[in-house]
């Protein structure tokens, strides 16, 4: 986070110097607002860069063998580019490593649901689940300071997460 704040003010002060230096090199003809001007453009320009290219970057990082099973994209107030085309804000991800048991007849599958989420700091949210792949429900996992007051919820026999987890 400190080092992404870092980059901004460094992009702003080098757009804001080469403004600098145009306004000197035509003798002070162009207007002294320009130097901030630029400065802001070209932060806001660096923070646009970055928004659309954290998914791409943050899927580069991960191991061959994980699977996107969804993405977020979502429009911010202080991330205004977000309204025309919103970016990938949040994707969950299973990382391949899942443990199948038998249990009356049924097939389940142990798995942990990672979600990386792009908010005004960037975080990771990890969630154990079982999924039974007969019946197709699953249940999260408490963990060790939550209560376990989690509910069953379905998932669809056509989605990616089935797909992956039950063949």
């Amino acid at each position: 986070m400190i080092w992404h704040l870092l980059a901004v003010f460094i992009i702003g002060l080098c757009v804001g110097a080469f403004a600098f230096a145009l306004r000197k090199l035509s003798r002070n003809k162009l207007p002294s607002w320009i130097i901030p001007v630029c400065a802001g453009i070209g932060m806001l320009s660096y923070l646009a860069y970055y928004d659309y290219n954290w998914f791409s970057l943050k899927r580069g990082q991960l191991p061959a063998e994980s699977v996107i099973t969804e993405q977020g994209r979502a429009s911010n107030f202080f991330r205004p580019w977000s309204y025309v085309l919103p970016s990938v804000s949040s994707f969950v991800v299973l990382d391949g490593k899942v443990r199948e048991t038998r249990q009356d007849g049924q097939r389940l599958v142990e798995y942990i649901r990672y979600e990386f989420i792009n908010d005004y700091i960037e975080r990771l949210e990890s969630q154990p689940y079982v999924l039974n792949c007969t019946t197709g429900e699953q249940l999260q996992v408490p963990q060790n300071s939550k209560p376990a007051t989690s509910k069953v919820e379905f998932v669809a026999r056509d989605s990616i997460l089935y797909k992956q987890l039950c063949h």
